[in-house]
């Protein structure tokens, strides 16, 4: 059987890895460079 703190530190690990899901997809899919069209203004 685990040890008290091993099974906390892996809970503690999978929050972490959890919390913020929807964003990081995001970040990953889209990026996080903005467009030229953005940065210099669409002519």
């Amino acid at each position: 059987m685990a040890s008290k703190t091993k099974v906390t530190t892996f809970r503690r690990e999978r929050k972490l890895a959890k919390k913020g899901r929807k964003r990081k997809a995001k970040l990953r899919a889209q990026g996080t460079t903005k467009s030229p069209a953005v940065l210099f203004g669409d002519n």
